[in-house]
């Protein structure tokens, strides 16, 4: 018995001495290697500086609006909202897209859009009916050629490409609680150029 502890031992000595040496250049390596990565120095992109809220790019486009926009628009004159406070953003084309029956404007901005054209996005709230908003639209933009009318949910978007410019309208009834705005309708419009 006692030949049998002294032989198993040796076998386990023998093993264990095997393992260290298979192991050991192993655990070395490892070791020089993260020395090695500390030692790099890592070098941080600068962020690029902060852009003001202006657009890269103005529209170059000129505006030509087709008679039949014209029209609509000579025919609810009273209804199209003038911007005497200045809160439209700068160059907006309100000659082609004006706003109807504005209660409030929530928001106008000039925009780079995601092909890099210049645009504009508008928001407003109205206390006209979303159907009397959407028949005011629907008839400025069938003339479009490639006029598109999509319902979703309670929200009619209308999209068309007029005198080289790309033209989104939303209209869906008010959310106050989103809006921050009392109202029947809200009104997005999205213009860019092409």
């Amino acid at each position: 018995m006692k030949i049998r502890y002294v032989l198993l031992s040796l076998l386990l000595i023998g093993v264990l001495i095997t393992g260290a040496a298979l192991l050991m250049p192993k655990l070395i390596n490892d070791e020089e290697t993260a020395t090695k990565e500390t030692n790099t120095t890592t070098t941080t992109k600068q962020p690029e500086p902060i852009k003001n809220n202006e657009p890269d790019t103005t529209a170059t486009t000129a505006i030509v609006v087709p008679e039949e926009m014209q029209t609509v628009i000579e025919e609810n004159n009273e209804e199209i909202y003038v911007d005497e406070a200045g809160l439209l953003a700068g160059n907006y084309p309100s000659q082609m897209v004006p706003l109807y029956g504005v209660t409030s404007l929530s928001q106008s901005h000039q925009i780079t859009g995601v092909s890099g054209q210049p645009g504009w996005k508008t928001s407003y709230v109205s206390d006209y009916s979303t159907d009397e908003i959407l028949v005011f639209y629907q008839n400025l933009l069938t003339s479009a050629p490639d006029y598109s009318e999509e319902v979703v949910s309670a929200t009619t978007n209308l999209k068309g490409t007029v005198s080289g410019y790309t033209i989104s309208i939303s209209i869906s009834p008010n959310n106050p609680d989103k809006t921050d705005l009392p109202g029947n309708s809200a009104v997005n419009i999205f213009i860019e150029q092409v």
